[in-house]
């Protein structure tokens, strides 16, 4: 057994690999939650969703988000950055177009969580709704087309 009587720091030391596959856990273990929440409280889901979202918005105002480009690549950023996941982007100032094709977070999700398509299908529409409450926190709309296996995603958003 080591032991230590002096305080050490710690570092930032991971590569890359190893902080996305943490945040594809960390990510199954919040979906884990949400679906308890929604089976157990459904009237619960929804001021958390818009809280959560109302958050996001903020944190995107923050960080300079004015266009449904601005939006669409900082969310790109972050999904891939922090998950690992496979995105391009398109369009301009007025209509922009996130490509998920591989959302490695949902998906990662998905094994974790072990749900049923019953229970996919309803973690969907939950995700739908945040995303019409960033979007509408944010001045624009978004048309959310999900892939019929749900493992891909393409998001426009859209100013109003």
């Amino acid at each position: 057994m080591t032991t230590s009587l002096q305080k050490q720091p710690i570092k930032q030391s991971w590569p890359i690999e190893k902080i996305q596959e943490a945040a594809r856990h960390f990510a199954g273990f919040i979906i884990s939650d949400k679906l308890l929440l929604l089976e157990n409280s459904p009237q619960a889901a929804d001021p958390l969703c818009e809280q959560s979202a109302e958050r996001k918005a903020e944190l995107f105002k923050s960080l300079g988000v004015k266009t449904p480009m601005d939006l669409v690549r900082h969310m790109a950023e972050f999904e891939v950055n922090l998950f690992g996941a496979q995105a391009s982007i398109s369009g301009d100032d007025n209509k922009a177009v996130l490509f998920n094709e591989k959302p490695a977070a949902w998906l990662e999700a998905k094994k974790i969580a072990n749900m049923s398509p019953e229970q996919e299908k309803e973690m969907q529409k939950h995700h739908e709704q945040w995303l019409k409450n960033l979007a509408e926190k944010l001045g624009f709309s978004v048309e959310v087309d999900m892939a019929a296996d749900r493992n891909s995603e393409t998001l426009t958003f859209s100013r109003k």
